[in-house]
């Protein structure tokens, strides 16, 4: 057995395994993810030689992803692949071991992938992290009033500057979304996998809102794997002073719907996007929610994670009275120990167990302060029940370094 990087002799040969382990029509869009993805190096690929023949794949993509202020390295874990003759061997344990260890010595923060075979990643130190998707039934149809805004296809050419603002403004206080570079928006792979717009609501050459949504019967020529899995709903995207503009892209949403005569609309919000509210309130019908845990996290390097969200941390322990006394805490998370140490609002990393208050907790409930999802004090139950106490003070400056928030990985940035 042979574990090493790709060479570009190997990228037809990568393809071929990749479409017969998954799906053959969806070869534009594994060959687009080598080929036209400015960011992708041969390295980023490993695989498993055996007698010469390659029989498995890791895809380790290169991202950027925001926490608050902060930008995390994130390797994204894509095109995981094993010949059926080969399974059950070891080979593709061995890759993801490279794949960790290749992870660490490039210098990444944090891992993700998607996946529904969940054990075997949670076996390498990946975590689940839950996604909301909502679903709303629609009856009778409604009619709307005209808006000055007028929502349209989108058009590349003339509105991907604006697009692209419009992402970087609303995502700006979403934690995991990724950040897309102007490469990131052009590539071949990006259109190939859907990421750019289908609507854009635009009122004297300014767009206000765009929505990426669509219909299986509409993606003749495109890449089936988005009818296969995503829902209609995949992103939306909208400027905050022109909140109308989202309203007008809602009736238009709802108008598509009604003309192709479907009894509901599917999309992946933030349970509390306006979006989600208004669909409701124009189609008189309430949403339904469900939790997929499809999602997994690994944390690559604590202490490299903090280090980055030091200007994160002290922006948010800014006007907090709690930050004059100093304190430390010891994170122990799997094999992995950190320490923040806080002293008059400023916060500073070692890479020990130096700190007083120890925090032993398992990744899993990381990811949840991490990203937002809960806080310590919302865990405090399930942290008694791990066997981790807090004192109340601890809980309220951990409270202040990891708040309530909201977050985001939108569908089209899968790897």
């Amino acid at each position: 057995m042979e574990i090493r990087t790709s060479k570009e002799s190997d990228f037809e040969e990568i393809i071929n395994l990749i479409c017969t382990v998954f799906v053959e029509k969806c070869r534009p869009r594994y060959a687009s993810q080598i080929y036209h993805d400015s960011s992708f190096q041969p390295h980023q690929s490993r695989v498993c030689v055996i007698d010469g023949k390659i029989v498995s794949h890791i895809r380790v993509s290169d991202r950027a992803i925001q926490i608050g202020r902060s930008v995390i390295r994130l390797g994204g874990i894509g095109m995981v692949a094993t010949l059926p003759e080969y399974r059950h061997r070891g080979y593709a344990s061995a890759l993801m071991q490279d794949s960790i260890e290749y992870m660490e010595e490039i210098g990444y923060e944090l891992s993700l992938l998607f996946t529904t075979i969940q054990p075997f990643y949670m076996k390498f130190g990946w975590a689940t992290f839950p996604q909301t998707n909502f679903e709303l039934d629609l009856h009778a149809k409604k009619q709307f009033e005209p808006s000055s805004w007028i929502v349209r296809a989108f058009d590349a050419e003339t509105d991907l500057a604006q697009i692209s603002q419009i992402y970087d403004e609303h995502n700006k206080t979403r934690s995991g979304t990724v950040l897309r570079s102007e490469s990131y928006w052009r590539d071949t792979y990006s259109h190939q996998v859907g990421l750019l717009p289908s609507l854009v609501a635009e009122k004297d050459g300014t767009i206000g809102a765009y929505a990426n949504f669509g219909f299986p019967t509409d993606l003749d020529g495109m890449d089936p794997f988005l009818a296969t899995y995503y829902p209609n709903l995949r992103e939306v995207g909208y400027r905050s002073q022109h909140p109308d503009s989202l309203l007008a892209l809602c009736r238009a949403i709802l108008i598509s719907i009604y003309k192709r005569d479907l009894t509901s609309i599917s999309g992946r919000l933030h349970r509390y996007h306006p979006l989600i509210a208004l669909l409701s309130e124009e189609s008189g019908s309430q949403p339904s929610f469900s939790i997929t845990e499809k999602a997994m996290y690994r944390i690559v390097s604590l202490y490299s994670l903090f280090q980055k969200m030091i200007p994160e941390f002290e922006k948010r322990l800014a006007g907090h009275r709690e930050n004059s006394i100093p304190t430390s805490f010891c994170f122990i998370l799997e094999s992995q120990v950190s320490t923040l140490k806080i002293n008059q609002g400023k916060v500073t990393v070692t890479n020990d167990n130096s700190g007083g208050t120890k925090v032993r907790i398992d990744t899993h409930r990381f990811l949840k302060v991490l990203f937002g999802d809960a806080t310590f004090s919302q865990l405090e139950e399930l942290n008694h029940f791990k066997g981790l106490r807090l004192e109340p003070n601890d809980i309220v400056t951990l409270d202040t370094l990891f708040p309530k928030g909201e977050s985001m990985h939108w569908i089209c940035d899968y790897f």
